[in-house]
């Protein structure tokens, strides 16, 4: 479906991907996670053809992307993170202005208008304005724009920013629910739970490296239940790096921040003997069960989780 080999992309000398490879099958929830700046962003818009790239190879639909991006834009679409639609035009009027774009019209037109309604969830706003939708319903309209063609790939941008928790399961509902339909999705958060909820597969990406790829069991085979991130009210990296000194499979994050790797009972009393002796107070322990965020830590080395 999606396949990518050897892929470079350089701004004025800096790298944004080193030279990666990729293979996304048809019908797979692909998550892709990284830091601010690691390139994922660049990624998923040089597959929708809105950047260009130095090196390598693309392929989506068997066809090459620079020799057929119309036609690959034809059966895929791009929903941003950013909303794209008109605050003074009720849901219908927005659907239909977005719908004469792409040029549908006829049954066509009132097929595609009654698949992005009923998968978002949207009959009883079809009339009312934009601009009187909650932020969760816009987020649906948004979504229901992009469905109009009825697209095989859809990419997705960080689609729940800034809207409820009720609002953000229903989304995340609706996208799971694309893989019935044998859709293919790309999928970029900030939400280690999201991912790991609605994602079969996944790769992270740092400073334009491919760190790690895969299915997510594979990538977190091991790795469950098996760590713990410690959080310090205070303390220093040079206090900390010599603490962990002590202790087994302890790694400094930041200047209050360990990650406790392959952490057991025996390892975690001797660490928390090693803080009281310090006097370096514990503000939160965090036990994995959201393994995916000890993998990214441990693969990126980083406490920032905004990917």
């Amino acid at each position: 479906m999606i396949s990518i080999k050897n892929l470079l992309k350089s701004y004025d000398g800096h790298i944004a991907l080193n030279h990666i490879d990729l293979h996304v099958d048809k019908g797979v929830i692909f998550g892709l996670l990284g830091p601010n700046g690691a390139g994922k962003s660049t990624l998923v818009s040089i597959l929708n053809g809105l950047t260009a790239f130095q090196e390598g190879t693309i392929e989506i639909f068997g066809m090459d992307l620079q020799k057929n991006l119309k036609a690959i834009r034809r059966r895929s679409t791009f929903i941003p993170q950013s909303l794209a639609l008109y605050e003074n035009l009720s849901v219908i009027e927005n659907l239909r202005f977005f719908a004469g774009l792409q040029n549908i019209n006829g049954p066509a037109l009132r097929d595609s208008i009654e698949y992005a309604i009923s998968v978002n969830q949207l009959h009883p706003f079809i009339e009312q304005k934009a601009a009187t939708l909650s932020g969760g319903q816009k987020r649906r309209l948004n979504i229901a724009i992009g469905l109009l063609n009825k697209p095989e790939i859809l990419y997705f941008d960080e689609p729940t920013i800034g809207i409820d928790p009720e609002s953000r399961g229903e989304i995340l509902s609706t996208i799971r629910s694309f893989k019935e339909d044998n859709k293919t999705v790309i999928y970029t958060s900030h939400y280690m739970d999201e991912i790991e909820k609605i994602c079969d597969e996944a790769a992270i990406l740092d400073h334009g490296n491919m760190v790690d790829q895969g299915r997510l069991e594979t990538m977190l085979q091991g790795t469950k239940n098996q760590s713990a991130v410690i959080e310090l009210v205070f303390s220093s990296r040079l206090q900390l790096a010599q603490l962990v000194q002590t202790v087994t499979d302890v790694k400094v994050i930041d200047d209050n921040t360990l990650l406790l790797e392959q952490q057991d009972s025996t390892k975690m009393a001797k660490l928390l003997t090693a803080l009281e002796e310090e006097k370096l107070p514990i503000k939160q322990i965090r036990y994995q069960s959201v393994s995916l965020e000890s993998l990214f830590i441990s693969l990126t080395n980083r406490k920032e989780l905004n990917v």
